[in-house]
């Protein structure tokens, strides 16, 4: 079987460790380097161990390394599904997750268990990875279980895979759980987009537990030959020099990372020349091609969905995500759910072409699963609008407008606007209580240098409408963000303090 044909993670890395099992397939900031042939031993030999009956939720809490690659390979050999949850995941989110999806069995590292002793407690049976902090008495190491031949289990393409948590960004984050062709079809999508090969080396700093690095890097770089970088966190000071060292030639970006790259000054000295992610607003994507010699594609994508629409190195138009991609369709919907016209914005609502390749539901919520799928069609919650050419514009969430002097005001445009403004790293707008009833307008800014309200004040009265001009300014070191690098609104004061310069007292 051709890789280009496999339809599920086990047909995938069976036929590319057939063909070439000596490439590298990844390297971690440990040192650790994996061949296409380690992992397929791996896998192998952790499903001779782990033994678990097909369909099995199995949460995971592993630094990413040998045992998580070998766990997410090795599970899918099984028919198990597995449930990452993040190394700084806290307990009760943990068990939320648990609830949700069921889980029986914990396989977790020592050092994830040192950090937070509670997660002990999650599952009946907890199985352990040798990491650096002493290992809790009571439970097996994974590597001492006998091994036992048993028949490999088939996986269909229509079968659950995993189950990754949403970003949760202005909500509680769901559980999506997604078949094995999903990733797969998402993973060639990507491949095609950015015209990944053999010789491309792709760096990516996510969580392990986020479908950015598993679906938009792992699997591209399986399925084309390319060679994985994988860093445990972004670092700023040290990108370009990593580039350098590791002959990066493309890398993934989410939330504030181009912008915080943007203000280091000029680097051509990299084999760069591509950068997959989003936002990457048309200001910034051209000043980044400048002053780096990087294209930086946007694309929209979800982890329900995968990519719905994106730029390609030939098809790029910054300050969209780009044309839709062929195995989905697109409506913009106003708020009764009829479609609208080319231009105008509205929620976004996404339908397959093809079965298997987007998310069967969230796991333990058939309630939020039925809420946003109707009739085939996915509700994203988002708000967008396709311009006349056929590109996809996104334009925030939908929860994220304040109702000020009886007007809407898109806090997404708002935060375009001020994210072009000089010493800006990131922004984020949120409304407040107001005596006046309704909201008033809240900006919480990241800077490098010296910001005040008044400077603010300035560059938004012929930027912004004069209702879409915020009241209350706060500057901020930086932003809170979830794993993903996407900032948490939730997590943003909500009230007003003598910290805050406001508009109003100013005048």
């Amino acid at each position: 079987m051709s890789e280009f044909r496999a339809s599920t993670l086990v047909d995938l890395l069976n036929a590319r460790a057939r063909q070439d099992p000596d490439r590298e397939l990844v390297r971690f900031d440990d040192g650790t380097r994996l061949r296409i042939g380690d992992v397929d031993d791996g896998s192998r030999t952790l499903a001779a161990r782990l033994r678990v009956a097909p369909g099995t939720r199995v949460l995971t809490c592993v630094r990413p390394g040998r045992a998580a690659v070998e766990l997410l390979f090795g599970l899918a050999r099984q028919g198990a599904v597995e449930v990452p949850l993040a190394l700084d995941v806290t307990l009760p989110a943990a068990q939320s997750i648990r609830r949700s999806t069921g889980a029986e069995l914990l396989v977790a590292g020592t050092s994830a268990l040192a950090a937070n002793p509670g997660l002990l407690n999650l599952a009946e049976r907890v199985v352990l990875i040798r990491e650096d902090d002493p290992a809790p008495s009571g439970h097996p190491f994974l590597d001492e279980l006998p091994t036992a031949s048993r028949r490999e289990h088939r996986p269909q393409p229509g079968d659950a895979l995993v189950v990754l948590s949403t970003s949760g960004t202005t909500g509680r984050a769901k559980a999506a759980e997604l078949p094995h062709f999903a990733a797969i079809r998402h993973a060639r999508r990507v491949a095609a987009t950015m015209g990944y090969g053999p010789g491309d080396v792709l760096l990516n700093v996510f969580p392990w537990n986020h479908v950015n690095v598993r679906h938009t890097a792992l699997l591209p770089a399986l399925l084309t030959g390319a060679r994985l970088v994988a860093h445990r966190r972004f670092s700023a000071s040290r990108f370009w020099e990593i580039c350098r060292a590791e002959g990066v030639t493309a890398f993934n970006f989410m939330g504030a990372m181009l912008a915080i790259l943007d203000r280091r000054g000029t680097d051509h000295d990299h084999a760069v020349r591509l950068a997959y992610g989003a936002p990457a607003p048309a200001e910034l994507a051209a000043r980044f091609l400048d002053r780096f010699g990087v294209k930086a594609l946007e694309a929209y994508a979800s982890t329900e969905l995968g990519d719905v629409a994106a730029n390609t190195p030939d098809d790029w138009r910054p300050g969209t995500a780009g044309r839709v991609v062929p195995e989905y369709e697109v409506a913009i919907l106003d708020e009764t759910g009829q479609p609208l016209p080319h231009g105008e914005t509205g929620q976004i609502a996404v339908r397959a072409k093809l079965p298997d390749i987007r998310f069967r539901g969230y796991a333990g919520d058939p309630g939020a699963t039925a809420a946003v799928l109707r009739d085939g069609w996915f509700r994203t919650g988002d708000r967008g609008r396709l311009d006349a050419d056929g590109y996809l514009v996104f334009a925030g969430r939908r929860g994220d407008v304040v109702r000020r002097r009886g007007e809407n005001i898109a806090t997404w445009d708002v935060e375009q606007v001020l994210r072009a403004l000089p010493g800006v790293v990131d922004a984020a707008a949120v409304g407040v209580e107001s005596d006046l009833t309704e909201q008033e307008l809240l900006v919480v800014l990241a800077t490098d240098r010296a910001l005040d309200g008044p400077a603010v004040r300035d560059w938004c009265r012929t930027r912004l409408p004069r209702h879409a001009q915020p009241r209350y300014v706060r500057i901020a070191r930086e932003l809170p963000r979830n794993g993903s690098g996407k900032v948490v609104k939730a997590l943003l004061p909500s009230t007003v303090d003598e910290s805050v310069w406001d508009a109003r007292s100013a005048q």
